[in-house]
């Protein structure tokens, strides 16, 4: 067993980093595509936590030890880890990736968990990474924040309104509570559709 540090970025390789409200923490990635990956499990309701780079081990490979360290170790709302496997699909078309990969996933059977292979089409095609990357913008506190605060309360009142709507019912222009429900979003505290279409004010919201 091992554990990779991923602290600066050096000559040969860039870190990127992702502010986590889940993690409490900031979460180092060695790649944009690793990075865009976070926005998934930061907003997906069944991931509790995800870890970047979690302890490596060695597994067997052409009559090889090699070492082996998954991109991420995911914990989900009903108990579940599994890892995750980050690469650009072009990547993964190869013979060898194929066969490497096969290697990996094994070597990870026998540890009792499962590795799970995400690439770029699942992350960037559609609207969840761009909607997720607008809302993470507005992460942050609300204490103090009256407006949201307000929002927050109406909202509790109802079951569902489209953003337009609940501005015009309390009062208030439609880009200050457009931000007000992405703030709220990226809390946990209200919740759109990330997946159907991009946000707008004609989006629906509702409480959790």
């Amino acid at each position: 067993m091992y554990i990779r540090k991923l602290r600066k970025p050096s000559p040969n390789k860039n870190i990127y980093k992702f502010s986590s409200l889940k993690n409490r923490n900031a979460v180092m990635c060695e790649s944009s595509l690793e990075k865009d990956c976070c926005y998934h499990f930061e907003y997906d309701p069944d991931v509790v936590q995800y870890e970047s780079q979690p302890e490596g081990f060695y597994y067997d490979f052409d009559g090889k030890k090699r070492p082996y360290t998954p991109d991420f170790l995911v914990t989900y709302l009903d108990g579940t880890v599994e890892y995750v496997e980050v690469k650009p699909y072009s990547k993964t078309l190869s013979k060898k990736f194929k066969q490497e990969f096969s290697a990996h996933k094994e070597a990870v059977s026998q540890k009792g968990f499962d590795l799970v292979l995400v690439t770029d089409k699942q992350i960037r095609d559609g609207y969840f990474l761009k909607n997720t990357e607008l809302v993470h913008r507005y992460s942050g506190y609300i204490s103090g924040d009256e407006l949201t605060l307000k929002v927050h309360s109406y909202l509790m009142s109802l079951s569902k309104i489209k953003i337009h709507d609940l501005a015009t019912s309390i009062g208030e222009s439609v880009g200050r509570v457009f931000a007000s429900v992405l703030r709220l979003v990226a809390l946990g505290k209200a919740f759109v559709d990330l997946d159907i279409a991009q946000l707008s004010e004609s989006t629906t919201v509702s409480v959790r």
